[in-house]
């Protein structure tokens, strides 16, 4: 069985759910801490937020070839250990005991035998066995720490070799419950100079945008997607054309002027008062253009663009904006997704000036033909 057919046929573990908003953000944060991590590493894949496991990682998007899980933990009792990663002292329902945290990872790293390149706990503490090391497998522990470890495996699962320990892993990472979006707004940072270059982007911004993709994917319940590779990649994961789009629509946020620069392009139809509600809608929509999993918004902005290919800007871009908007169906669309009036407006705007057609803006000719003078 391919690993597609196993990622698409393979029943999804029991989700908890947790109650705890600051645990639900440190499995999201690394989540996007990941997809920053591999955007160099692999010509193509995907990050899936609660799919088989807290999030894991497709080597291919379409067609995954290999497959890596991330079971999150975070810790405010000091460091892990052995003992506490095979604690399984609770007790299910049923009365039975309940399998440590090594026992599940195993459990679903050996579900996709052959795929599983890698399973991990992640942490923001160590683990005891290890020292200060941030990303080991279970096979650098002392010979008798190993022994105990599959011994504890075979326990639940008799057929486990000690090659799983090859695979199964523990890293720690620097993200915590108590500062995750500060330090992911520092990563977004970092990611998007490296990229785009400079500091002219709003951070902020960028990160409640990516974020709030991720964040989508993660609520997504696994049970509610169609048992489809693509289906699921779209409704439960980011892949790395999608990193790469939000790049893209960054980077033209980052051309899209103050609203100080096209001001001097308007002309006087509108008055202060339109022209003020055009500047706020203006302002607002900046941040909305760098969602691009808006559905609606996207029909919107596809339809003005088709109708700005049709035609030359010419000055004052007020009157061209009005014009435009009149003679297209565009208002109707803008009803029908949503939005009106001077939010329609600050799309067409922003369209036009973050594709620097202002550069190529036609002033309109007020004078008469010479022969006429």
């Amino acid at each position: 069985m391919s690993l597609t057919d196993k990622l698409e046929k393979t029943p999804h573990r029991e989700v908890a759910g947790s109650d705890a908003y600051a645990a639900f953000e440190f499995q999201l944060m690394f989540g996007v801490e990941l997809l920053f991590e591999q955007f160099d590493k692999l010509n193509d894949f995907a990050v899936l937020f609660e799919f088989h496991d807290d999030i894991v990682l497709l080597a291919g998007a379409d067609n995954p070839s290999e497959v890596e899980f991330f079971q999150l933990k975070h810790s405010t009792k000091g460091n892990w250990t052995l003992a506490k990663l095979t604690n399984n002292s609770k007790k299910l329902k049923s009365g039975e005991k309940a399998q440590s945290i090594l026992q599940k990872l195993y459990g679903t790293v050996s579900e996709f035998s052959g795929y599983a390149k890698n399973g991990q706990v992640v942490s923001n503490a160590y683990c005891t066995e290890f020292g200060q090391a941030e990303n080991t497998q279970f096979n650098a522990m002392l010979d008798g720490d190993k022994a105990k470890l599959l011994d504890h495996i075979q326990a639940v699962y008799p057929d486990a070799t000690s090659s799983c320990l090859d695979v199964m892993g523990f890293r720690r990472t620097e993200l915590d419950k108590t500062a995750c979006h500060e330090l992911v707004k520092g990563r977004v940072h970092t990611f998007l100079k490296s990229k785009i270059g400079g500091d002219a982007f709003q951070l902020e911004a960028c990160t409640n945008a990516i974020v709030g993709q991720c964040r989508l994917r993660n609520k997504k319940l696994a049970t509610d997607v169609p048992g489809v590779i693509s289906e699921i990649v779209k409704q439960k994961g980011i892949s790395k054309a999608d990193v790469e789009l939000w790049l893209s629509d960054i980077a033209s946020n980052k051309n899209a002027p103050e609203w100080s620069f096209i001001q001097a392009y308007l002309g006087m139809k509108w008055g202060f008062l339109e022209a003020n509600k055009v500047r706020l809608a203006y302002e607002n929509y900046k941040v909305e253009a760098l969602d691009n999993g808006n559905d609606a918004q996207n029909a919107l902005v596809s339809k003005i663009r088709q109708a700005l290919e049709k035609i030359s800007v010419t000055e004052p871009i007020g009157a061209f904006v009005d014009d435009l908007i009149q003679s297209t169906d565009l208002t109707v669309a803008a009803k029908e997704y949503g939005y009106v009036g001077a939010h329609l407006k600050a799309m067409v705007i922003y369209e036009i000036f973050k594709s620097e057609q202002a550069g190529t803006v036609q002033k309109t000719d007020t004078q008469a033909p010479e022969e006429d003078r």
